[in-house]
């Protein structure tokens, strides 16, 4: 909170800071080809993996970074074709007081997925940590989507096995990431269902596709029925009829902003216009594998590190990422969760009330389904 209060004091001065949320997309490696995926041209180029950045280069960032961070998002690519998210998760635990991990999974290299999970909960030991496992409904959708048969059995056991581990470690949250799209929007609600009666993941999360996608087709979706898909979790959250919420002292908070965002998200696609004021830029951040930072995944790169010596500080207070900052705040907006809606939902404070409230009402809730199923 006392970070979030600088921040805020920051903004109200119109100076720039150090992102309090930032996604580092690791690798352009990938084990799978997605009909939704809008990073496929990026997994194809040969050149480019020669360029993905080193755990040192990763380090360096972190050392030059220029504040503590709330929450830190692995994505790729699959993370887990890297050998050193450890060392990552190390190196800003340690020198950014690293609140939140979230490793985004298609759930499939068991083998490395366990041991650097267990590793990276005992070297960081305040860290909350969520796996966000890609899992695009039920069986035959998720296979036909990820182009992969019998990836869904082996993500519904890597779930299972990670709920397992949450006994040891209560840290660990067990979240399902799943890209609402054509492939799967007829089927989405009996998707819901076995998330909220058969899997029971500690979060679910719906993410509405975005362009590009490695088949077109994908993007043509039905609006309304996304909307009803969140209004439905919504409804359920403040009755506590699924958990559906993180570990830590601010995981009701974040779970709460989750939930409000996809009905905002929701009435931003059905007006094509903004919902709330864009911090891209400022409050979170990307980096690309090899090296290329941008305000977001929806616009252009702003620079590379590579140029920069690897010091963020050096590139994200630079002038042509401030020109970046002045286009986001110009009526910029999209529909993209995490750099968008998550980073700047709590620098809106209209919305940031309503999130509170929400906080409050889903922690009551929760606590007291508890109650009645252990009395």
């Amino acid at each position: 909170m006392k970070d979030l209060l600088t921040r805020y004091a920051k903004l109200a001065l119109g100076k720039p800071f150090s992102p309090g949320m930032l996604n580092i997309l690791v690798t352009s490696v990938c084990d799978m080809r997605c009909t939704h995926c809008f990073f496929t041209e990026e997994l194809d180029d040969a050149p480019r993996k020669k360029l993905q950045m080193t755990t040192r280069e990763i380090e360096k960032i972190s050392e030059t970074l220029g504040g503590n961070l709330g929450v830190l998002v692995l994505a790729g690519g699959e993370p887990f074709t890297r050998k050193d998210l450890p060392e990552i998760a190390r190196a800003f635990y340690k020198n950014n007081r690293l609140e939140s991990l979230y490793i985004t999974s298609n759930g499939q290299i068991q083998q490395r997925i366990f041991p650097d999970i267990n590793r990276i909960l005992q070297e960081c030991p305040r860290l909350n940590v969520t796996m966000a496992l890609g899992i695009d409904g039920l069986q035959e959708q998720h296979d036909r989507i990820r182009q992969k048969p019998g990836s869904w059995e082996i993500v519904i056991d890597t779930a299972r096995q990670l709920q397992a581990m949450k006994k040891e470690y209560p840290r660990l949250d067990v979240q399902t990431c799943t890209c609402f799209m054509n492939s799967n929007q007829d089927t989405i609600f009996e998707w819901y269902d076995f998330l909220k009666c058969e899997l029971k993941p500690d979060k679910v999360n719906f993410n509405y596709i975005r362009p590009p996608a490695a088949d077109a087709r994908e993007l043509q979706i039905d609006g309304q029925r996304y909307a009803r898909l969140a209004a439905m979790i919504d409804e359920d959250s403040r009755r506590g009829a699924i958990k559906n919420h993180y570990a830590g002292e601010t995981g009701f908070f974040k779970a709460a902003l989750d939930v409000y965002m996809h009905g905002l998200i929701a009435r931003t696609q059905e007006t094509q216009q903004a919902q709330l004021t864009c911090y891209a830029g400022t409050s979170g951040g990307v980096i690309y594998d090899e090296g290329t930072v941008s305000s977001c995944e929806i616009l252009g790169p702003v620079g590379n590190l590579r140029d920069y010596d690897w010091d963020f500080r050096k590139l994200w207070f630079s002038p042509a990422m401030q020109t970046r900052r002045e286009k986001v705040a110009d009526g910029c907006f999209c529909t993209h969760e995490s750099n968008c809606y998550y980073p700047s939902l709590p620098y809106n404070p209209k919305h940031l009330v309503k999130i509170m409230l929400l906080d409050r009402e889903m922690k009551k809730a929760w606590n007291a389904a508890e109650r009645q199923r252990l009395s």
